[in-house]
C-alpha cells in the first residue's frame, strides 16, 4: 500500500492499480507522507521506511533515465 495524497487529517492510499481508501493520519505509525509505503498490523498502519527508499529509489532511476537522455 503506498500514500497516493494526503487530504487534511487522512491518507489516501492505494491499495491496489486503481483502488484507493482513506486511512486517518491518527492511525499511522511514522512520517506519513506522498509514496510512502505502509504495512496494516492489527488495525494500524506503519511507515516501511527501508521499502520506502527502495521504491523512490526505483522510482528516480527511472525518471533520469527518462529526462536524461542526450
Amino acid at each position: 500500500m503506498v500514500i497516493d495524497r494526503i487530504e487534511g487529517d487522512v491518507a489516501v492510499v492505494e491499495i491496489a492499480k486503481g483502488e484507493f481508501r482513506d486511512v486517518p493520519l491518527s492511525i499511522i505509525d511514522g512520517e506519513a507522507r506522498d509514496g510512502a509505503v505502509l504495512v496494516e498490523l492489527g488495525g494500524r498502519y506503519t511507515v516501511d521506511e527501508g521499502t520506502t527508499g527502495e521504491r523512490k529509489g526505483w522510482l528516480d532511476k527511472k525518471r533520469r533515465a527518462l529526462f536524461d537522455r542526450g
